[in-house]
């Protein structure tokens, strides 16, 4: 078995996300296929579109084998934090051959140069980085005038100066650059791969060709009632399922449909929101105070952002109020070498075969259903998994809106991983 791991959100699977499985297999000649997928909440602060369940039964209609969950705790934070639980995940089953990610690079060996220096710190560019943040300079421009400097000065790799800061600022290159960090944290056997994205960047927001951004369509999604719109730029199983749950009023779920719960949050936590990651340095009273003002989610995120607090960074902070997610639970398991359990979502025969080939491979849990999770006295398990479980719970409050008959109760311990023929 050669075993190609990836890392997705698939929110929604399109085209894009199409090419890339394709051009990962053929690249690392992989026989089968898993892929990490983040749940209920993602990477920049956001709810998934559709259910974490749906999602992974398109992504296996499309080629995956194998779709488990990429735990809650990494899946909504920074490129580090996400990054490293990905591929710790990966690591944890002592069988994945490959991992292969998108990047506006498309060379896996300057992202591979780039991510050594930034693990190993050598003491030259440790020196150059001190006499830059002396100067004043912020830090990611520091690190980058550093990192150029010692690239230069061992002639690692040709790139001009302003070259390597396209690098080092392109969304999909911060992600694959951890992704390599992380392998080389821990002493990895995986090998990396990375395929160029292609027609459309990763923030786009228009619809102008057959491959798209996610974001594009998700805007198209939430301002047009008209699903035709998005035919041409997601497979027909997508198209099918996002026109199928919508007739059966399981609506597209946006972050603007949080805002009443996050409000009353913030409004009542006020005095303990610096509890939660990310909400350092006083942003706390930058939200309390703008909360009262905002008739929205945009307009608060937009009253706060600042030059020291961008987008992303401002909507991962919301995020992390919304599910209560607390600093000290975070740093226990940023840097976590063993993860203690893979939850399956989604697959088909071939997934059996790597469920089959992970159990004689690693001792990490397999959890098919949450009734059956055996874990004992494991502080690191618990941990983890109450915030999949909470995250889950938030998000089917909004998503069971229009069927809430159909609400049992924590749907985790009804759902079970789809299987796909």
């Amino acid at each position: 078995m050669n075993l190609l791991g990836l890392v997705v959100e698939y929110n929604p699977f399109h085209n894009g996300h199409k090419y890339h499985l394709e051009k990962s297999k053929e690249l690392a000649k992989a026989t089968h296929t898993m892929a990490i997928m983040s749940g209920s909440f993602l990477q920049r602060g956001e709810p998934a579109l559709l259910d974490k369940y749906t999602r992974a039964e398109i992504a296996v209609k499309n080629g995956v084998d194998l779709v488990v969950e990429l735990p809650t705790l990494y899946s909504c934070q920074s490129a580090e934090i996400f990054s490293h639980g990905a591929i710790a995940t990966l690591n944890s089953l002592n069988c994945v051959n490959s991992v292969c990610f998108g990047s506006e690079e498309g060379n896996v060996e300057i992202l591979y140069t780039i991510a050594e220096i930034l693990v190993k710190e050598p003491k030259d560019f440790k020196i150059s980085l001190k006499k830059y943040l002396d100067e004043g300079l912020v830090f990611p421009i520091a690190r980058s005038k550093s990192l150029y400097e010692y690239i230069n000065k061992n002639n690692l790799l040709n790139l001009k100066e302003d070259e390597l800061q396209k690098v080092l600022n392109s969304s999909n290159n911060i992600l694959g650059i951890e992704y390599i960090k992380s392998l080389i944290k821990l002493n990895s056997s995986i090998k990396p791969f990375t395929i160029t994205r292609v027609a459309s960047a990763y923030n786009s927001k228009d619809i102008e060709s057959n491959i798209c951004s996610a974001t594009a369509i998700r805007n198209s999604l939430k301002n047009n009632t008209n699903l035709e719109i998005i035919k041409n730029v997601v497979p027909p199983s997508t198209f099918e399922e996002i026109e199928n749950k919508i007739n059966h009023n399981f609506n597209p779920v946006f972050d603007c449909d949080f805002y009443d719960i996050l409000s009353s949050t913030i409004i009542r936590d006020y005095q303990n929101l610096n509890n939660y990651f990310e909400v350092n340095e006083g942003i706390e009273n930058k939200i309390y105070s703008n909360i009262f003002t905002s008739k929205n989610l945009e307009e608060l995120i937009n009253s706060t952002k600042s030059k020291r607090y961008t987008m992303t960074k401002i909507k991962r902070t919301l995020n992390n109020i919304l599910l209560g997610i607390n600093k000290d639970d975070v740093m226990k398991v940023k840097d976590l070498f063993q993860i203690p359990y893979i939850r399956v979502l989604a697959f088909n025969n071939k997934g059996r075969e790597i469920i089959k080939k992970i159990k004689n491979s690693s001792d990490i849990e397999i959890i098919t259903k949450f009734s059956k999770i055996s874990h004992v006295n494991d502080p690191l398990f618990d941990t983890l998994i109450k915030y999949d479980l909470k995250a889950s719970n938030m998000y089917n409050m909004i998503y069971y809106k229009n069927n809430r008959e159909l609400l049992k109760g924590p749907m985790d311990y009804y759902l079970s991983p789809k299987y796909v023929l």
